[in-house]
This record gives C-alpha cells, structure tokens and sequence, in this order.
C-alpha cells in the first residue's frame, strides 16, 4: 500500500521557489567545486520496500526526507504499509537524505546524488533494517556456595553490565548475531562463553546459568562450570575397539573423541585409561588418575551404565581399580559422588554395570576413571571396548535390550533406547574426515596433531579430530547390523552394505540416529550424500520417530538434485549420483520437511539397505547434514 506525503506548512513555499529556480537557473553544480548544490534542481518519486536482514518485509517504518545542510530540515514524512512498501510522489532534490527507522531496528540513511532527481522519474530504494533490540539474559552464581553472584561485570562487545542481587543480568540493544560474553568476578575471576545467532529466540538468548569459582570437582583442577560445558553423550551406545569378532571393525573407536584427562588411548582392544605418575601419586586410592567424561540425560531408558573391558600389565593379584563419578547438574550440587568401585585383573573382557537410578530425570556429567593405587610400577591400562546405557545389564555386545520401536524392529532401535537419548540441539553436521587418518600418530609438540598422547609419542590418535566439532561421528548414534562404515572416506562419512546378499528392504544394513526437538529453526533437513556406481544404485531410507508415540514413519524427500532417483519399497529411495569430492554443490541434496512435527521431540534415523544388486557393496557417502 503506498503511502501519501505529508508536507509541512511551508512546503508551498518551497515548491514555489522550486518552480522559479529551474526557470532562473541553469548551472547546478558549483562552477567552483563542481558539486551539486542543495537548491532544488529535479523531483522524482522516491520509492521501494523495507525488509529486515531476514528478507520479511517491514510495516511501520517511518521515512524521513531532509535537507543536507548542517540543520537537516524534514522536509516530508511517510511510512511502509503491510507490505513494507513506501512510495512519495514529487520528492525535491534538496531533500535528498532520507532515513528508515523503526523502534527496535538500526536506523539506515541514504544521501542521494541531486543529479539522480534531474535523470530519474522514479528512484527506487531497498532499505534493509537490522534488529538492534536482542537481548541476552543469564544467572551467574558462586560455584562455592551455591548461591546468586551479585557484581560480576559481564561484557558483549562494547555492551557492558552487571549482575544484580538475583545474580541475574540483562544486556539489550543488541542485534542478532554470534556474540562472546565475558564475565569478571571481584575476586579476578574470568570466564567467556560464545552465543551463536540461533541461540535468540524472539530477539532473547537466555543462556545457561554459570556458576564462577568455587573447588575443584574432579582432578586436573575441573570446576563445576568446566565440567558443565563438556561435550555430551547424545548416544547411548559407544565403541572403542577393532570390533568383535570381525563385525564391529576399526571404524567405530569413537570413544577416543570422549573429553578427558590424564591419558587415554586408542588401541585394537579398545580405548584405554592409563595410570600414570604425570598424572598422581602412587597409592592413591581417592582420586582419578584418568577418566573420560561427558554429560548426559539420566532416564529410566538408560539408567544403567555399562562398561566392557579387559586389562594390561595388572593382574588378579594387583587388579586396576575403576569407578564412576557422577555431577548432578540439574540441582547444581558442586561435588561429584561416586557410583561404587570395582576392579578387574584379568585380559580378558568382562562388562561391568553402574546404576544411575539415583539421578533419573536429572542431567549429570558422567567420569569413568582408574585410580593409580596399584602395588606394581608398570603403567596399567585398562583397554575399554564398549560403554552402552540401557534399563538393565547388558553384557559383552549384545543388542541394546527393550521393546522394539513400531515399524523400526531394528538391532538396538528399541522405545528404551530412543526415548531416553539425550536432546542434540546442533544444526549442522560434517561427514568429512578432516583431513587426517584414524591411524596418524601424534607428531610431537608444535604438531598440527591434537596431543592426546603427548605422553605416548607414536600412540594411535583415534578419532581425536572430531572432538569439539559437528561431525556426524559424534553427535549421531551409529548402529552396525550387517556391515561397518568407512568413517575416513575422502568424500564423507560412508555406510555400507554387504555384497552378495539378497535383497532386504525392511532392516538396514546400519544406520545412524539422533534426537531433535523440532522447531522452526530445524524443521526442514538437508542430506548432501553421492553413491560411488552408475550401475548399482544405493538403497536408503530417512525414518522419523515422534517420541511420544514410538511409531516409525518413513519420510520421503520433498526434493533432490540427484542424477538419478526415484522412490523404491517400503518407504526407502534409491538413487545413483557419482559427483562430489568435497565440493557441497557437487553431492546430491535430498530435502525433508519436518514441520509436521514441530514442537515435538524426534528421533531421525538414516540407513542404507541391500537393494535389488545381489552383487557389490552399496555405499551412501554423507558429506553433511544441515538442518533449517
């Protein structure tokens, strides 16, 4: 809707000596500068559409139109319609600097050149406003009391603010964008945090209570807030061996990704906690000498934790003792308990099972460690070949037990299992293989190389590369049933099928999944995925699983840029697409709408299945994930 001028009183007056300057006047420009000057030397019509950085268009927005001298004289005035447009008829040259404003939005100005009002008939303008009223709202408490933290400076950029007695603090006149936040206590405590631009829900980010200060929870000086920012255990099924028995092979050690401290490494019996004197005393039986941990949503799906290992160097005589620490972040208690100890003496395997009932419900950082209470000097270690969480025991690799999931009766998939994951907010997720082998040894200080085995120069480093990143491999649960992956592929995380089996449509091959609560920041996904035969197409199907119903539902793509593709049996797709070797726009992007499940917690599973080839392997390369 186009909006009328409004001209003040003396508008007359000036179009008045408009008229009488283009008859008197024929230089416009200063003979002396060669500038325009600020009579009045054209009218045009001045028009066009305000959006916001998010291409929505803008209502409301008022349009000035001044003068360019020193005093800025408003001329005339409009504002957008519905529609974010604004068009003013018979706009002079001398008011040519126009501004778009609008509460809660950075105001944008254009200067026009007074030759453009002599040229043009119509000037048409695309303003586009930037939110500037976000706002960051948080809780800052003394780790070492518990209580709210009053005084403590919090900084975003050039914003600057303080917590009030509630602990609380609010910085506004933001725009929304990715910020790091500093917060300073009296006592010179410093801590900074990174909020990303998704983060803002309606204009408010409110981030994470912190909890500054206080006493070392776990060894190596890890206090509670340290500890409430490690990275989380979506899944409740790791591994971290070369397999059992030739099924589960090298290509799913992803515990050596776990945070952790003093040493761990990757070896064919499994990931292993060393004892170390770098890293204690000898004799100590009170705290960890290493551990793994990570944090992790306790529910009646995964209350029990189980642990499958075997030792080196210690024995029945002189066992490795181990036990699991847990942190209840939920109700902010500011020391660890432990679960109960154990030891184990022997190379061979034998699972172990922690109960976690206590904290169902609760959010917890779980620490696996060993202590170095040993009587011999040898380093023991304590390979571990699979950590799984489920309602009960679980022994050696069998199937995560429970009740299968309707229409998704696949190993491991079962209603305990996807229910009780824990919630991964990520959007974005890389299949690459970051540039380095599993197998690439640690090369020493100053190495490109992260130093997991500083104190084991040579050492494996696993999947240590993917620790702190988006990558698939860790933040998705992987699930062999038939066939392992080829997680180090140049062109992307690749899952597989056998060769020479028949046909199957109903069970993947494997798969991977993840839990997401839906919303529209997530509800549309994005597979960027090729195939590696133009004569073998390979077979795959994206299943959804709402959590509150625990039914499986096949979705299919709303569209895909593959070569060839087409929808096959049981809601599965096949496609054949050869391009793409690290190039994004090369691999073929399969597009899901998931809107239909927004506000809803979903369990997305993706697995590759033996199509109508008896012979060859099918391979579903995935470059990315990204989620919109």
């Amino acid at each position: 809707m186009k909006q009328k001028l409004v001209f003040q009183s003396l508008l007359a007056l000036a179009a008045v000596g408009f008229a009488m300057s283009v008859s008197t006047s024929c230089t416009p420009k200063d003979e002396h500068t060669g500038q325009w000057d600020d009579s009045v030397v054209g009218t045009a019509t001045v028009s066009g559409v305000v959006k916001d950085t998010f291409d929505n268009p803008l209502a409301d927005v008022d349009v000035t139109f001044m003068g360019t001298t020193v005093k800025r004289e408003v001329r005339a005035t409009a504002k957008t319609g519905g529609d974010g447009s604004f068009s003013v008829a018979s706009v002079p040259s001398n008011a040519r600097y126009i501004t778009f404003s609008k509460q809660g939005y950075a105001t944008v100005a254009y200067t026009l050149e007074a030759k453009r009002f002599v040229n043009e008939d119509n000037i048409v303008l695309e303003p586009v406003l930037e939110f500037s009223a976000a706002i960051i709202k948080g809780l800052v408490y003394d780790a070492s009391t518990g209580k709210p933290w009053a005084g403590v400076q919090v900084t975003c950029g050039s914003t600057t603010t303080t917590t009030g007695t509630d602990g609380s603090f609010a910085l506004e006149g933001l725009t929304l964008k990715g910020y790091t936040l500093t917060y300073t206590a009296a006592d010179g405590t410093v801590y900074s945090r990174n909020i990303s631009a998704s983060q803002f829900i309606d204009g408010t980010a409110e981030v994470p209570a912190v909890y500054l200060g206080g006493e070392s929870i776990l060894p190596g000086g890890k206090k509670y807030q340290d500890l409430a920012e490690c990275d989380i255990w979506y899944s409740n099924n790791y591994h971290g061996s070369d397999g059992f028995n030739g099924i589960n092979d090298w290509t799913c050690g992803y515990m050596s990704a776990f945070n952790y401290y003093g040493q761990l490494r990757y070896e064919a019996e499994g990931c292993a906690l060393f004892t170390d004197p770098a890293f204690g005393t000898k004799g100590d039986s009170e705290n960890f000498n290493s551990y793994i941990y990570g944090r992790k949503r306790i529910e009646e799906g995964n209350k029990i934790m189980n642990v499958h290992l075997r030792t080196h160097y210690a024995g029945m005589r002189d066992p490795i003792h181990f036990d699991v620490a847990v942190v209840n972040l939920t109700d902010g208690v500011m020391k660890a308990e432990l679960v109960g100890e154990q030891t184990h003496g022997s190379g061979d395997y034998k699972s172990y099972s922690f109960d976690l009932s206590k904290w169902v419900g609760k959010d917890v950082v779980l620490a696996l460690g060993v202590y170095y209470n040993q009587k011999s000097d040898d380093l023991f270690h304590m390979p571990m070949r699979r950590i799984c969480f489920a309602p009960e025991a679980v022994n050696g690799d069998d199937a995560l037990p429970g009740t299968p999931v309707e229409g998704a009766a696949w190993r491991g998939f079962t209603q305990e299992n996807v229910s009780s994951m824990t919630v991964n907010e990520k959007t974005s997720f890389t299949g690459r293989n970051l540039g380095y082998n599993s197998t690439r040894s640690y090369d020493g200080p100053g190495s490109d190389i992260s130093p997991r085995h500083k104190h084991n120069p040579g050492g494996q480093q696993g999947y240590d590369l993917w620790r702190g990143t988006n990558h698939i491999g860790v933040n998705w649960a992987f699930q062999y049933v038939s066939k392992d992956v080829e997680p180090v592929n140049s062109e992307g995380y690749t899952i597989k099928t056998r060769s020479g089996v028949d046909a199957n449509y109903n069970t993947p091959e494997t798969y991977l999944y993840a839990r997401f609560h839906i919303t529209d920041a997530n509800d549309k996904m994005h597979l960027l995925t090729r195939t590696f035969s133009s004569a073998n197409p390979t077979v795959f199907r994206v299943t959804a699983v709402p959590v509150n119903t625990l039914k499986a539902v096949a979705l299919a793509p709303v569209s895909n840029t593959a070569n060839q593709a087409k929808a096959s049996q049981n809601g599965c797709w096949e496609f054949i697409h050869e391009k793409g070797a690290g190039t994004p726009a090369d691999y073929a992007d399969f597009t899901y709408d998931l809107s239909a499940y927004k506000g809803q917690d979903v369990v997305i599973a993706l697995g590759v299945y033996k199509g109508q080839t008896r012979d060859g392997e099918q391979k579903l390369c995935i470059y990315g994930i990204e989620m919109e």
